[in-house]
C-alpha cells in the first residue's frame, strides 16, 4: 500500500492530538507540539522536494508504531543554513509514534544526521 501526503500540513491537526509532544532532538527554539511538525514539515520539503520515506520494518502494538524507514532525497533548497548542493542522499531513520484517542500524542525519532550530512557535503566546496 502507498501513502502520499507530499508535506500537506493543513493534516497535522488531523493526524496529532491537541496534547502532541515531539522527544526527538531538533533545534533548541523549535516547537515540540503540532505547530513545530508543521514547520519540519515546510523546511524538509524546501530542502528536499523529492524527499521519499520507505518503510522497511513496522511494529505495531495496541498504543504504539516502531517504524524503520529509508529516506531519500536530493538537496534542491536551504536545509538549516546549508545551502543546495543538488546531491543526493538515502539515510536510515527510527520513529517511535504512541496514540490515543486515535491520533499522535507523541513522537520520537533517531536519524542517521552525520551519514546525511556526509552525503550532503561530499564534493561541496
Amino acid at each position: 500500500m502507498r501513502v502520499s501526503i507530499e508535506g500537506r500540513v493543513e493534516i497535522v491537526a488531523e493526524l496529532l492530538a491537541e496534547a502532541y509532544v515531539n522527544h526527538s532532538p531538533g533545534s533548541p527554539t523549535m516547537s515540540r507540539g503540532r505547530d513545530g511538525v508543521a514547520g519540519v514539515v515546510r523546511t524538509m520539503r524546501r530542502a528536499f522536494p523529492d524527499l521519499k520515506y520507505r518503510i522497511e520494518d513496522l511494529v505495531v502494538s495496541d498504543d504504539a508504531v516502531a517504524a524503520r524507514t529509508t529516506l531519500t532525497g536530493t538537496h534542491r533548497g536551504d536545509f538549516y543554513g546549508l545551502p543546495p548542493t543538488g546531491r543526493s542522499f538515502e539515510v536510515e531513520q527510527m520513529t517511535i509514534e504512541h496514540f490515543a484517542d486515535g491520533k499522535i500524542v507523541a513522537h520520537h525519532r533517531v536519524t542517521d544526521l552525520q551519514a546525511l550530512l556526509t552525503q550532503l557535503a561530499a564534493g561541496a566546496r
